[in-house]
């Protein structure tokens, strides 16, 4: 563990013997420090007595984040990752001491390093692919934190919660690489995530706050050589979750359910999600309806291997309602 503003988070260690390489090594890690950070919120509030809020952001790493990471894990891990969350959420139930709680998070930050660690180390030491990490973790950022906050007042405690840890695991990033960044870009990064811890305290309105984390991203984009996009846009995203709702239903039909759950979890998570909080100020209902569907509906489908034409039918009523929300905001 260690100390960060008065939090206490999960460590980074990046100094593991690599073993496999995942597939796409930002998204790969990009994940593991979502994980991170809801475990960090969940800590924080268990240590102050919200066991129910603690509970709520435990859920996320196993029932939402691990299918997305799963096929890149060794087996190894798999079975610990399992293990660490069955460990982590026995402790919540009983109400075990906070120690307790803290040991379990340390076998778990230990597992994850290892699973980092299965990166190439040319990969891990490269500048480039630190602030491509950082980069996407303030952009899971910005999503947390426009589902978090309106008008000067907290709307969601649990995203708000999400937005300031993942904003508390991009700095630590930050810190882990600065020193291979080119000094400029490096400072005005920092100088940005300070700018919008500010922020963040003062509860600005989201478009505030997202400005400076872009600013930072501009910087990263610079060391990087990638082009910034800020905002994918409505269109985008939900052309993207269109195409990956294809993708699942023609896996589904071959019989790769894997890969049909992964596409349907790339769905909510890389695009819905920019999603919700826009579509929530038009229609409520729907937002709810379509996040309970592609968060968990389809996937329980997938799980229960019903027949395809089941599968399809629950897909092109999905389309459906997506249609209707594309409605609502273009």
């Amino acid at each position: 563990m260690k100390i960060y503003s008065g939090i206490v988070l999960l460590t980074l260690s990046l100094t593991s013997v690599a073993a496999a390489a995942p597939s796409d090594p930002v998204k790969f890690v990009g994940l593991l420090e979502q994980m991170r950070g809801h475990y960090d919120a969940m800590l924080f509030n268990y240590q102050r007595g919200n066991t129910a809020l603690a509970l709520k952001h435990a859920s996320h790493p196993a029932n939402e984040l691990y299918s997305a990471v799963k096929t890149d894990l060794t087996p190894a891990l798999q079975t610990r990752f399992l293990n660490d969350y069955n460990t982590i959420n026995g402790v919540l139930k009983a109400r075990k001491p906070v120690a307790t709680l803290q040991a379990a998070l340390h076998t778990f930050s230990a597992d994850v390093d290892a699973a980092i660690a299965t990166l190439p180390a040319a990969t891990r030491q490269d500048p480039k692919f630190g602030a491509r990490v950082i980069s996407t973790i303030l952009g899971n950022t910005k999503t947390e934190y426009s589902g978090g906050v309106a008008n000067g007042q907290v709307s969601s405690v649990t995203e708000y919660q999400d937005a300031q840890f993942y904003l508390a695991r991009a700095t630590g990033w930050l810190a882990k690489y600065r020193a291979q960044f080119p000094a400029d870009q490096g400072g005005q990064a920092a100088a940005a995530l300070s700018q919008a811890k500010t922020v963040f305290s003062a509860k600005a309105e989201p478009q505030v706050f997202n400005t400076q984390l872009d600013r930072a991203r501009t910087e990263l984009a610079e060391i990087s050589g990638d082009t910034l996009a800020a905002t994918s846009g409505p269109a985008a995203d939900f052309a993207s979750i269109q195409t990956l709702l294809a993708t699942a239903r023609s896996h589904y039909r071959s019989g790769m359910t894997d890969a049909a759950n992964e596409a349907v979890i790339s769905a909510y998570l890389d695009h819905f999600e920019q999603l919700e909080a826009p579509l929530a100020t038009k229609n409520k209902p729907l937002e709810l309806k379509l996040e309970e569907t592609l968060k968990n509906g389809l996937r329980a489908l997938i799980k229960q291997k019903v027949p395809p034409t089941q599968f399809s039918a629950a897909l092109d009523a999905t389309l459906k309602d997506l249609k209707t929300a594309q409605g609502l905001l273009e």
